[in-house]
């Protein structure tokens, strides 16, 4: 692991690319800006259709080091899945911007959306909050102080965690090595993103030790069987039934930390954004998810623009190229 820089991880990230399919066509994709704690943020919207839909800030993983360019094709897949507006933040990444820079931008973020989504053309319901590996890790952050600032998110979802920065666990132990995801590789991440005076026990790092859990909304943690992180997420699950926390577990058979983006290599992962999109949806009422008609026209575009929007390339040359800055 010693020769491992940033750069070849970022690079090396990318052949995740080869393991996805093609998704459909979204009503539009949108780049926006937020404020951030050192500048702005960019933000991606990904509407599946037109109308104020359920809004879901969706943290993205990659160790905090490795940025978003993987996750295009499984978002747009999970907002056509659920009906949902996903909100896709860019957070700083580690090595250049350690900890505490992904979970400020993180939380600054879901404050940003919580003000905002009604003119981004979302709902008026509070906004669900999801994340993969790293993201949701950050996902698990901005529910629990989103939740004690008294604006509790709909919903949580995290999907393979990662929880314990100690790594300390019978499936790391299980997954210590290898090719793909192990524990040197995760302690390979935690080291880059941490510096070397962090308690990484303390709960804004590692929120398995939160011991705080209780009214947190309802939560859905995925874990994959054959995943260095399993034995954290399902133990997190734990500690929140125990403080009275609503929990669905769900463990995927012989899948692998990732699966979530490898939706043309794995049943299990078509699968998985199916089962997303159904919790999802049982969590605000399949209604949230549908066309609200002609009065329910995005903000800030009229007929034509929407019907721009609507007839635009397919993936993945979709996305819009202007972006706004929300204060």
């Amino acid at each position: 692991m010693s020769e491992l820089t940033a750069e070849t991880v970022r690079e090396d990230d990318l052949s995740v690319l080869d393991l996805q399919r093609a998704p459909g066509e979204l009503y539009s994709v949108e780049d926006v800006e937020a404020p951030g704690p050192a500048g702005t943020l960019p933000v991606r919207l990904y509407r599946p259709r037109p109308g104020r839909l359920h809004p879901v800030l969706f943290l993205h993983g990659g160790g905090f080091v490795v940025g978003r360019d993987g996750y295009e094709a499984p978002l747009r897949e999970l907002a056509l899945a659920s009906g949902c507006m996903i909100v896709s933040p860019e957070c700083r990444l580690a090595p250049e911007h350690p900890f505490p820079a992904a979970p400020d931008d993180a939380l600054a973020a879901a404050r940003w959306l919580n003000a905002e989504a009604s003119a981004l053309g979302a709902s008026d319901a509070s906004p669900g909050v999801a994340g993969d590996s790293s993201g949701g890790n950050l996902a698990a952050i901005v529910t629990h102080a989103h939740t004690r600032e008294g604006v509790p998110p709909s919903f949580q979802v995290l999907i393979y965690p990662m929880l314990d920065a100690t790594a300390n666990s019978a499936s790391y132990d299980e997954f210590a090595s290898g090719d793909g995801f192990s524990r040197e590789k995760s302690l390979w991440y935690f080291d880059r993103y941490l510096p070397s005076e962090v308690d990484r026990r303390a709960p804004r790092v590692s929120p398995l030790f939160e011991s705080d859990l209780v009214g947190l909304p309802p939560t859905l943690i995925v874990t994959a069987e054959c995943d260095p992180l399993r034995d954290e997420g399902e133990a997190y699950a734990q500690n929140l039934r125990d403080a009275g926390v609503e929990v669905d577990v769900r463990r995927f058979p012989g899948m692998i930390h990732g699966f979530f983006q490898m939706t043309a290599a794995f049943d299990a992962a078509r699968r998985l954004h199916g089962e997303l999109a159904k919790w999802m949806k049982s969590r605000f009422g399949i209604a949230e998810c549908r066309v609200d008609g002609p009065s329910a026209r995005h903000p800030h575009r009229g007929a034509a623009g929407e019907q721009r929007e609507a007839n635009a390339r397919p993936y993945p040359r979709q996305t819009t190229t202007e972006k706004r800055r929300r204060q």
